[in-house]
């Protein structure tokens, strides 16, 4: 593995560590919360930075429904994030008071709308790309037996997770942020803020899971039909 590679690793796992903890905005301090959502920011142009090559093939080659999908998330992860950072200093009250915007309530239900939103969008964006994560692990020295052991136990512990993540999604009435169909959020302040990160990331595992195996689906018909094509013209 490239020092690039690694580079590359190490900035995707904060940006979705620190989306978890931004996700958490009522259990910690509003400064901090700012300072994060910067960070995030930096590390999300370092991420389009890094990966430059995509941004010079957009252009190039054939779109299959596998890249037509990818190429569309992307572009709204990208429009996603320039307004929640727009609207993130509209509703400034530490880092970006001293600007005094107004504005202030159009930019909160901008900033509800577009972080829900990047949190779905990132999350499916990484389980459009999981698989190069899978085959690291498959490259992983370990007994046939041992490595089907795992397999099958991770899966199991996925579904748990993801229909967990369900629960939660549905408990916290996430759909209304995402289609801005409340102004007003009701959270449980008395929640560990450890737990409320972890019930979070239950739901980013089912966005996760259901890119990585759509994805998956696609490309696995996509081979099918490709060897109806070939069989056909033999």
């Amino acid at each position: 593995m490239s020092i690039k590679q690694i580079i590359k690793i190490i900035v995707d796992a904060a940006m979705f560590v620190l989306f978890l903890l931004l996700m958490e905005e009522h259990l910690i301090p509003d400064g901090t919360h700012e300072w994060l959502g910067i960070s995030l920011f930096v590390l999300f142009i370092a991420h389009n930075v890094l990966n430059y090559k995509w941004y010079k093939a957009l252009f190039k080659g054939r779109y299959n429904a596998v890249r037509i999908v990818q190429t569309a998330v992307n572009a709204l992860l990208m429009i996603v994030m320039i307004c929640c950072i727009i609207s993130s200093i509209m509703i400034s009250g530490t880092v970006f008071a001293w600007m005094n915007l107004s504005g202030a309530e159009a930019g909160r239900q901008l900033h509800m709308i577009t972080t829900s939103w990047s949190f779905v969008l990132m999350s499916v964006h990484l389980g459009l790309h999981f698989a190069q994560f899978v085959a690291m692990g498959k490259k992983v020295k370990l007994p046939a037996i041992a490595k089907e052991v795992i397999k099958w136990v991770l899966r199991v512990v996925v579904l748990a997770v993801s229909v967990y993540g369900i629960i939660v999604f549905v408990q916290r009435s996430f759909y209304e942020e995402l289609f801005l169909l409340t102004m007003f959020k009701n959270f449980d302040y008395d929640k560990n803020a450890f737990v409320y990160m972890l019930e979070t990331l239950s739901m980013a595992i089912v966005f996760i899971s259901v890119a990585y195996y759509a994805k998956k689906l696609g490309l696995t018909i996509k081979k099918i039909n490709k060897e109806k094509q070939n069989e056909t013209v033999d």
